[in-house]
C-alpha cells in the first residue's frame, strides 16, 4: 500500500506517522510518499505510540513527494485537467518506477490528507492514475456548513466531485456526521470515522525543547496560564483573546499567544491594535513564531491551565482538542459544530456562543479558577475521550476500512467507535 501526503506543516507530519505505523500494525507493506522522507526514520523512532519492530520493518524506505507548482495554461478552460495530470499522473508514474524496482504491484493507495481544492479534478486524471484508492477526508465542512466556501480558497467544497468516482475503494472521514451523506455519495462503499488521535510525546526531562514551556511558566509568576496555540488567524478567535486578556477581571490570569500570525486576512488597524495591546499589557506574551515540533507543542500545553480553542467559521475537528484531552487541560470552545459536541460529550471545558467576548470572558474566570463553576462540578471525562481518540481505535478503523482482520479488541470487549458509523458490508472489501 501506498501513504502518501504532499502537505508537511502543522500536525501533518505526526498523523502520517501514525498512519504509517497502524497499516505495518495490520500486516500492510507501507510505501511512504512525503516532502521530507529524511525526517520519517527519526519520527518513527521518536513516536510514543504504534508500530512494533517487526511491524516497522514493514515500511519501504520513504519517498519524496511535492505538489506541482501552479501554472498559468492557455486556454484557462484547461487549466484544471493539466493541473490534475500534473498532480495525479506524476504521482501514478512515480509508483509505477517503484513496482518496476520492487517486482510487485502497488495494491491500493491511501492519501493521508484529502482537501477539496486539491482532488476535485481527480476525475480528470482517471486515465493516468488508474490505482484503486482511499483516503481521510480531513475537513468535511460542507455537511456542517452547506454553501459555505472554503476559507482562504473562496471555492465551494465539492466532496461529490471526489468520492463519487469508481476508483474509489472507500472513505475515512474525522466528522461522524459526515458518514452517512459520505455513504450516499459514494454508493454505499465503506465510509469509517477515524478518531482524532494526535502525538501526545513529551521532551526528556532538562530537554532544551521544554525551554518555551518554561518561559511561559517564568513570565505567568504563578498565574493560570491560557493559552491560544498554532496557526494564529482570524478563525482561532484571534481578537477575541486578546480583548479577553485586556479585560481588568482576568488580571489574574495570564495569555499566551504561540504560533505564526496569517496577517493576511487581518486589516491594518485590527493589527496595529493587537500588536500594541501584546507589547503594552502585563499579562500577554506573544510568541509569533512556528513552535518548533510536537514535542515543544505538548510541552506548552503541559504548562497552560486552559486551551483557548473559541475558533469562528470552524465546523471541523481540531489536535488541539485531543492534545488538550489527552493532557487533561479543559477548553474553551464555540457552540455550534464537532469540537462543541465532543466538549459536551466528554465534559472537556466550557462552550461560548462564537464571538460572544463576554461569554468567553465568563468562562475563562470559571476554568482559570477566579469565580466558582456554575452549577455542579462538571464530570471531565477525559478517559473516555482518550478511548475514543486511542492508537487502538485507530488501528481498528483501519481494519474496517481496509477489510483487514482486527489485530485487537478494545479494552471493554466491544467493537470499537468506528465500526457503528462503517457500513455493515465493508469488511467484504480487501
Amino acid at each position: 500500500m501506498a501513504l502518501i501526503d504532499w502537505n508537511w506543516n502543522g500536525h501533518h507530519q505526526s498523523s502520517f506517522i501514525l498512519y504509517a505505523a497502524a497499516l505495518a500494525d495490520l500486516g500492510f507493506r507501507v510505501l511512504p510518499f512525503c516532502p521530507a522522507p529524511d525526517e520519517l526514520p527519526n519520527l518513527l523512532a521518536l513516536s510514543p505510540v504504534g508500530g512494533s519492530p517487526t511491524a516497522l520493518a514493514r515500511i519501504e524506505p520513504p519517498q519524496r513527494i511535492a505538489l506541482p507548482p501552479l501554472g498559468r495554461f492557455r486556454p484557462g478552460r484547461l487549466r484544471p485537467v493539466i493541473q490534475a495530470v500534473r498532480h495525479f499522473g506524476g504521482l501514478s508514474r512515480r509508483l509505477r518506477q517503484w513496482e518496476r524496482k520492487a517486482g510487485t504491484r502497488v495494491d491500493l493507495v491511501f492519501f493521508a490528507c484529502i482537501y477539496d481544492h486539491n482532488f476535485e479534478w481527480l476525475r480528470f486524471a482517471a486515465p493516468v492514475f488508474n490505482y484503486p484508492w482511499s483516503g481521510l477526508y480531513l475537513h468535511a465542512r460542507s455537511f456542517r456548513m452547506p454553501g459555505s466556501p472554503i476559507p482562504y480558497v473562496g471555492r465551494l467544497p465539492c466532496p461529490e466531485r471526489i468520492f463519487s468516482l469508481p476508483s474509489l475503494h472507500s472513505v475515512a472521514v474525522l466528522d461522524e456526521k459526515a458518514v452517512a451523506p459520505l455513504r450516499r455519495i459514494t454508493a454505499n462503499k465503506p465510509v469509517v470515522r477515524f478518531p482524532d488521535l494526535t502525538d501526545v510525546s513529551l521532551p526528556p526531562e532538562r530537554d532544551p525543547a521544554w525551554g518555551l514551556a518554561n518561559k511561559v511558566r517564568e513570565f505567568a509568576r504563578g498565574r493560570p496560564v491560557v493559552s491560544l496555540l498554532g496557526h494564529l488567524q482570524r478563525t482561532k478567535g484571534l481578537e477575541e483573546f486578546t480583548l479577553a486578556a485586556q479585560d481588568p477581571s482576568l488580571r489574574g490570569l495570564f495569555f499566551f499567544l504561540g504560533g505564526e500570525v496569517n496577517w493576511s486576512e487581518i486589516g491594518k488597524s485590527a493589527r496595529d491594535a493587537m500588536l500594541a495591546a501584546w507589547e503594552r499589557s502585563p499579562n500577554i506574551y506573544a510568541h509569533l513564531q512556528r513552535i518548533a515540533d510536537e514535542r515543544t507543542f505538548n510541552a506548552v500545553i503541559t504548562s497552560s491551565d486552559v486551551i483557548y480553542a473559541a475558533y469562528t467559521d470552524f465546523p471541523n475537528s481540531s489536535g488541539l482538542l485531543s492534545k488538550a484531552a489527552f493532557f487533561e487541560r479543559p477548553v474553551v470552545v464555540s457552540e455550534g459544530y464537532l469540537m462543541a459536541e465532543r466538549t459536551r460529550e466528554f465534559g472537556l471545558g466550557e462552550i461560548v456562543r462564537e464571538r460572544d467576548l463576554a461569554g468567553i470572558k465568563t468562562a475563562l474566570r470559571r476554568l482559570g479558577g477566579l469565580e466558582p463553576l456554575s452549577g455542579a462540578s462538571p464530570g471531565r471525562n477525559w478517559r473516555g475521550y482518550q478511548q475514543a481518540h486511542s492508537y487502538q481505535q485507530l488501528v481498528e478503523c483501519f481494519a474496517n476500512l481496509l477489510g483487514r482482520p482486527s489485530v485487537w479488541r478494545n479494552q471493554t470487549g466491544t467493537r470499537p467507535a468506528c465500526v457503528e458509523a462503517n457500513h455493515p458490508s465493508s469488511n467484504a472489501h480487501g
